[in-house]
């Protein structure tokens, strides 16, 4: 179960979606959401609230790394046999998505 608390609702509203253009690999990393078992994981650095969902932006991993757009919704929705998606509250202030891919062991690097 994923609980957005004050700090990460005022991290997705302090970066609304295009804010970080262009900084790639380089961008603070606001959210971290992971799939236990899996590699499925995502590195949202932008968001943006629409009505009682939130447009995220960020470095996704399911099948291949890429960046892409996902709603929290959909990541809330996942469920494997009684698994579902969770958020890592331990990524330290000012992490990249560099930073991040060096702590994740099947990312490139």
């Amino acid at each position: 179960m994923i609980t957005l608390t004050k700090d990460i609702l005022a991290k997705f509203n302090a970066n609304p979606l295009y804010s970080k253009d262009g900084q790639g690999k380089n961008a603070e990393v606001i959210a971290v959401f992971h799939m236990p078992f899996t590699e499925a994981c995502w590195l949202i650095t932008e968001a943006s609230q629409e009505g009682d969902d939130w447009l995220m932006f960020g470095y996704c991993h399911i099948f291949e790394w890429e960046f892409g757009y996902v709603r929290l919704s959909e990541i809330m929705e996942l469920n494997i046999k009684g698994i579902t998606a969770q958020i890592d509250n331990t990524l330290p202030k000012g992490y990249t998505i560099e930073d991040c891919l060096k702590k994740i062991p099947f990312a490139e690097h």
